[in-house]
């Protein structure tokens, strides 16, 4: 998987997530989950996804109460069931993939510059962000202030946000400066690394195009 073109793995990326969103059958959608669930050990993920179950088992839980308040039990099941196979395989595919081979990949399309650096620099700075978060979280209830999920500390959110947002402003800053120092306007920019897509990577795109075509018209009958 590392070897592989970033072009390659985003082609590869964005077709499984299309696969998700084509199924329509219950059986397809619980084969798909347990695909998925097989995949991830074997791409040596599983202690990383269970991590983060910390932060999916919330949205599925509001998925699956307003799915079923608004519909029923099966709809439910099913939406909430997409969505895990959703979030998941964008998982894989965020984590297989780091900031720079995606600019890459979409430079190497044509994507312009300023578009392709916003995208890059977000899952960048989000992880980064997650860990000042954590750290001031540590900080603050060190200091006693009650950070639960209580609609009583609502107030004491501040004591969380104002320190984040100084935070976010000084990164912004730093990075406004750095990009000004470094030629962010200038023209005919070069890669670091040159890719190229081998012809073993084609045939593994022609032939999952090739079964996604295949899977949505047996999906719609």
């Amino acid at each position: 998987m590392e070897q592989l073109d970033p072009r390659t793995k985003l082609a590869m990326g964005l077709m499984a997530m299309v696969a998700v969103f084509i199924a329509r059958r219950p059986e397809t959608l619980f084969a798909e989950s347990i695909i998925i669930l097989i995949s991830v050990p074997l791409l040596g993920m599983g202690r990383d996804l269970i991590r983060s179950f910390r932060l999916i088992w919330p949205m599925l839980c509001l998925v699956f109460v307003v799915a079923y308040l608004s519909f029923d039990i099966r709809v439910s099941i099913l939406m909430s069931i997409r969505l895990f196979n959703l979030l998941t395989v964008s998982f894989l595919f965020f984590r297989s993939i780091n900031p720079e081979e995606m600019g890459d990949a979409l430079k190497k399309l044509g994507v312009p510059y300023g578009p392709v650096f916003i995208l890059t620099t977000a899952m960048r700075y989000v992880p980064l962000i997650g860990k000042k978060l954590h750290q001031i979280m540590d900080a603050q209830v060190s200091r006693g202030i009650d950070l639960r999920p209580r609609l009583k500390n609502v107030v004491n959110f501040m004591a969380l946000l104002m320190p984040l947002l100084v935070q976010s402003f000084m990164l912004s800053d730093e990075l406004a400066i750095a990009m000004e120092s470094r030629g962010f306007n200038r023209k005919n920019r070069s890669s670091r690394r040159q890719y190229h897509i081998s012809l073993p990577e084609y045939a593994l795109i022609g032939a999952s195009l090739i079964i996604l075509v295949v899977f949505w018209l047996w999906e719609r009958g």
